[in-house]
């Protein structure tokens, strides 16, 4: 019993820790002016890599309605869901406006992706924006300096831009088919020669952003970074201190190159059948981190034209959405290591979410079918810990005859067991059994942007935060302690434990106020059923 209770009060250690652990660091800061940033390579290896950087963003302001202010003349691409905010003269998609989703609770201020955000601290501009384009070795990064805007309904309903400009003897053509809803479009770009000789371009796409991280409450950590998706590996994490370490560079056909944080992602994604060329670069002088992919060069004559199509993703974290713009960028929504846990309990929270349209709901319903679902393993250990509870006096007699010999009150209380048909370490796997499922379940609870800002009832008006009142976690405590009560504890056992497993019900209660309000829901209910399994059984064994 004692290698047990020691084996438990190590895994809930280990459980804790590693949330703790999880507890986001800030980045450092970097004060440097942005003036350089990402080389993209062609996809021959044999060539030497592209030095030239992409230009700064021109004349920001100090807030973000001087960013948006006429005199930058952005165009507006938009549908329902997004609004994107390009500037002519790059192409780049500057900015991104999220229609439905608010920023912060209640606000009627739209959440902005991509776009400058501002450290008062540091005082400084967060640049987080996306482009695709062309390069030539001459020129450098072929700015398309879009002077005409055209829009045309399709029968779908959605709606197809179509800019124009020209520069250097480049003329540029850029269609982007936004559908009526949803955070897709679908990206075209045409370089059109006139030149009197020869040019190789090279059809690029780029996500740039700095490593400034984003505000978190709580025990709240989800990663921030890169992700590329490739033949070698379809989900591979190479975080911004990696980049710093080493840039990135790998060749595959198909695949896609994503940029993700807590509940939102943006991600380019390409043409399945190609091959490219996947890098990440950090750029010193900048500060900021790019990531991207470039395809095979065109050589163009005058009055020729290349041209490149991707897709862009600038939205929330919605498994299904993302798994129909294409195979494993749902991937992109991280459950971490317990995944094969995470996506079935992600199924079960989304349909009870449809019968009950209420995610406090969605959250009880998955609790009580993950119960249901293991029942049969903590029968058998309910079954015993009833058993042991009516052996408590026999026990205690054993206790009174041998005194201080534990040695031998320990071999005949094995005895009792053996011949009763108890389980002594009963009590203790129905915990360890669930914190896998906790541990998942916090996971999902991060990754579930559905939750976010997502009410249930009375005070809970946000399942995504900690409880306002610590009304649940003082609850779950309370749970714990009873459930304590309930286990009956062997005459043998260590008194240093026993007093040890006495606080946790304690440190539990403190934790979880920190925890968001709906994980800590999801244990409440989880430790009600326990307490009823355990007095259900209990009760049995006494009957019987």
């Amino acid at each position: 019993m004692d290698v047990i209770k020691t084996s438990l009060i190590i895994a809930i250690g280990i459980t804790l820790y590693y949330l703790l652990l999880q507890w986001p660091v800030d980045s450092p800061s970097n004060d440097k002016t942005y003036s350089e940033d990402i080389s993209i390579n062609t996809i021959n290896d044999s060539e030497p890599l592209l030095s030239q950087p992409l230009e700064p963003l021109s004349s920001l302001g100090e807030s973000k309605d001087e960013v948006m202010s006429e005199e930058r003349s952005y165009y507006e691409i938009k549908n329902e869901n997004l609004s994107l905010y390009l500037d002519p003269v790059t192409g780049r998609f500057e900015l991104s406006q999220l229609n439905k989703i608010s920023k912060t609770k209640d606000s009627q201020e739209p959440f902005v992706v991509l776009g400058p955000t501002y450290d008062e601290g540091l005082n400084r501009e967060n640049i987080y924006f996306a482009n695709s384009g062309f390069y030539t070795r001459s020129q450098g990064y072929l700015n398309p300096e879009f002077s005409k805007i055209s829009q045309e309904r399709m029968d779908g309903g959605g709606t197809v831009y179509t800019l124009e400009g020209s520069s250097k003897g480049m003329s540029f053509i850029r269609k982007i088919d936004i559908p009526v809803t949803g955070y897709k479009i679908i990206v075209e770009d045409v370089v059109r020669s006139s030149i009197d000789e020869q040019v190789s371009v090279t059809p690029y796409v780029v996500i740039e952003r700095d490593g400034s991280v984003v505000e978190e409450g709580g025990l709240m950590y989800t990663y921030l970074g890169p992700v590329f998706s490739s033949t070698k590996d379809t989900y591979e994490k190479y975080d911004f201190d990696d980049i710093r370490d080493s840039s990135y560079q790998n060749k595959s056909v198909g695949g896609w190159v994503a940029l993700i944080q807590h509940y939102f992602l943006s991600a380019w994604i390409p043409d399945q059948n190609e091959e490219y060329l996947y890098q990440g670069r950090y750029g010193d002088k900048s500060g900021r981190y790019s990531l991207g992919y470039t395809s095979r060069d065109f050589l163009i004559s005058y009055g020729e034209s290349a041209a490149t199509k991707n897709t862009l993703y600038v939205g929330p974290k919605l498994p299904k959405q993302l798994a129909e713009i294409e195979e494993n960028l749902d991937l992109t929504v991280d459950y971490g290591f317990l995944w094969w846990l995470g996506k079935p309990m992600y199924w079960l929270l989304d349909l009870g979410h449809s019968i009950f349209n209420n995610w406090g709901l969605a959250i009880i319903f998955l609790t009580v079918v993950l119960k249901i679902a293991t029942w049969p393993l903590s029968a058998k250990a309910y079954v015993s810990m009833g058993k042991m509870r009516e052996l408590a006096p026999r026990l205690q007699l054993l206790q009174e005859k041998h005194g201080d010999n534990r040695q031998a009150m320990s071999q005949e209380m094995m005895e009792i067991y053996k011949k009763e048909g108890v389980n002594p370490l009963g009590g203790c796997l129905p915990m360890l059994a669930q914190m896998p499922f906790f541990l998942a379940f916090y996971w999902v609870l991060l990754e579930t942007v559905e939750l976010r800002h997502s009410p249930f009832f009375l005070w809970i008006d946000d399942l995504s935060a900690m409880d306002p009142y610590f009304v649940l976690p003082i609850l779950n405590g309370a749970g714990m302690y009873l459930s304590q009560k309930l286990t009956p504890t062997p005459p043998n056992a260590d008194p240093m434990q026993a007093q040890m497993m006495k606080f946790f019900p304690l440190i539990f209660a403190v934790i979880f106020a920190w925890f968001p309000s709906g994980l800590v829901l999801y244990w409440l209910v989880n430790m009600l059923i326990q307490i009823f399994q355990q007095w259900w059984y209990s009760r049995k064994a006494i009957s019987s």
